[in-house]
């Protein structure tokens, strides 16, 4: 039996449609060489932590937490202004090498991101990179109060597109995001960048994409979406003419009924 036709596309964003790099080595020039490696190693897993203590922060906080941790540990000795505008420049990132690209392509298709980031985070970031109007949803960790593999984080991408989890995809460079998309019911899309697969949890992802602007022609080889004249679309779904994405979505823990997954 073929599998339903998708109805959206989702991105991560730090590291997957965003460039975390220009971010890291600005850490190693303002701290010293090796804060990064050690912000890195904070920042996802108290994230995590976050979630399953059940102690919701916000993403600004816990990457501000994991700067400082990482100066102590390099016993480097960092003012408070520094580690504010390094925080800032989460909303600052520029865009992955051919995303612009891949989303002008892709857009008739219905995407959206899909982030651990804060609403206004991702806000910022789409509009200071100039793609917001190829967005059709930006969805946030803060939405539910919980970040990333928790399952209620995932969900918005089915709330928002009104449709079943296996019809959306979820594309991300961590394996670990492609292991919890996956447990939520969502198909997947590994960017590796050359990486060999070593799945979380022994979860592999649908597809695999070597680079992100590789993504359309390998989502067109699995007949996933179809290049028509009038632009790309998926199977069943194209977008109407002028529709962009219109503002922040309106979904919070309130959005899910009482059969879903508790929270961590």
């Amino acid at each position: 039996m073929a599998p339903a036709p998708l109805a959206g596309i989702c991105f991560d964003a730090l590291g997957t449609l965003f460039d975390l790099e220009p971010l890291l080595d600005e850490i190693d020039e303002r701290l010293v060489s090796g804060a990064s490696d050690s912000f890195l190693s904070r920042f996802v897993p108290w994230t995590w932590l976050a979630t399953a203590a059940e102690r919701w922060q916000p993403v600004d906080e816990i990457a501000r937490s994991a700067l400082v941790a990482s100066a102590a540990e390099q016993a480097v000795r960092v003012d408070e202004a520094t580690i504010t505008e390094l925080v800032s420049r989460l909303r600052r990132l520029p865009l992955a090498e051919g995303a612009e690209d891949v989303l002008r392509e892709l857009a008739p298709a219905q995407l959206a991101v899909l982030s651990n980031s804060g609403q206004d985070g991702i806000k910022a970031l789409v509009h200071n990179a100039g793609v917001a109007q190829l967005l059709l949803h930006l969805l946030s960790a803060d939405q539910v109060g919980r970040y990333k593999p928790a399952p209620q984080v995932y969900a918005l991408a089915s709330i928002a597109f009104g449709v079943s989890s296996d019809r959306v995809l979820m594309v991300s460079a961590h394996d670990w995001d492609i292991a919890g998309a996956r447990l939520a019911g969502m198909r997947t899309a590994w960017i590796s960048h050359g990486r060999q697969q070593g799945p979380a949890l022994g979860i592999a992802p649908d597809i695999v994409v070597e680079s992100l602007a590789r993504l359309p022609d390998v989502l067109a080889q699995h007949g996933l979406i179809a290049f028509e004249p009038s632009g790309t679309t998926i199977p069943g779904r194209p977008l109407p003419p002028g529709s962009m994405y219109s503002g922040q979505d309106q979904i919070s823990a309130d959005s899910f009924p009482a059969s879903d997954p508790p929270a961590y």
